[in-house]
């Protein structure tokens, strides 16, 4: 039981976080998205692709482990 549980608290922490990035990857006048980080290479957007990337991970491993356990 504590595993499917484990699976719903990874999900439902992966969708803030992905939920986040998302927001700001969407607004231009952004901080990542300003022109100051992303002159020489655009670190400030590959910074919040990663951390898009890591929310989808927790939330892909949560739904996986849910469907795992889901008659246990």
């Amino acid at each position: 039981m504590s595993k499917k549980i484990d699976g719903v608290l990874l999900f439902l922490l992966g969708m803030p976080i992905s939920m986040m990035a998302w927001l700001s990857i969407s607004n231009p006048s952004d901080y990542y998205m300003s022109e100051a980080i992303n002159t020489p290479f655009p670190l400030g957007i590959a910074f919040v692709v990663l951390v898009g990337v890591m929310g989808l991970t927790l939330s892909t491993v949560g739904l996986t482990i849910i469907y795992r356990y889901r008659n246990a």
